[in-house]
């Protein structure tokens, strides 16, 4: 499934390879053997099922207020997702996707580096994405959590997966992990509705052993949002 704007870890990652040879009293010792990286496979994001609707753009959606010090709350270019991240994640992208089926995804990508985040364990990210649609079940929401998550088969730890998801405002699976890569990263993925059922959102992320992985965790789920999310119960 591609997209036309390619913020996905596994868009990003390209087969690599090292090669060397040196000249020793006239003769060239043997290369050094190719590494290559197996590219990480792109979310089926039509995983989800559902009916896909067009995403409503006339209303903005108001960022939440960080809880405290270091965070800072963005907002996508369409203006209906917004979540709060730790302030030193500059790099970000807020362009909306569309899947080979028609179906839009407001989004935004955020991080030190946008690169090495999706290219490595050693950079923390996240990217958080919602469409518009209704009729998605349980069945489709782990789907797609188990789409978003084939990245983290790479983690040595399996901390939850699959358990039940409830903000009070969207409800639906998360999963999380520890020991990813050689940094010791953390990441957890959510996929969720809205209370209504008319939306349905993805959340994902890194987190580097140099933050508070708790803290992130918690700012993030407590601060994303769309205008059909927390924004709606304030009207």
């Amino acid at each position: 499934m591609s997209r036309s704007v390619p913020v996905l870890r596994s868009v990003r990652l390209a087969a690599v390879g090292l090669g060397a040879a040196a000249l020793l009293s006239g003769c060239f010792a043997p290369p050094a053997p190719v590494v290559v990286e197996t590219p990480k496979p792109e979310p089926d994001f039509a995983s989800i099922g559902g009916e896909a609707e067009p995403i409503d753009t006339s209303e903005t959606v108001e960022p939440i207020d960080p809880g405290q010090t270091g965070y800072t709350a963005l907002v996508d270019d369409l203006g209906v997702l917004t979540v709060t991240v730790p302030d030193t994640w500059t790099d970000i992208a807020g362009q909306p996707f569309t899947t080979d089926a028609g179906q839009e995804w407001a989004s935004i990508t955020a991080a030190p580096d946008i690169d090495g985040y999706l290219g490595s364990w050693a950079v923390p990210g996240l990217e958080i994405a919602a469409t518009s649609t209704t009729g998605v079940t349980e069945d489709g929401l782990r789907g797609l959590l188990e789409s978003i998550s084939v990245i983290y088969g790479e983690c040595a730890t399996t901390v939850q997966e699959a358990v039940p998801y409830d903000d009070g405002f969207f409800t639906g699976l998360q999963s999380a992990f520890e020991e990813c890569g050689s940094s010791g990263t953390s990441a957890f993925a959510i996929t969720a509705m809205n209370a209504a059922g008319t939306q349905a959102i993805f959340v994902r992320a890194q987190i580097t052993s140099d933050l508070d992985a708790n803290e992130v965790y918690l700012e993030v789920v407590q601060s994303f949002d769309t205008t059909l999310g927390r924004a709606q119960s304030k009207g």
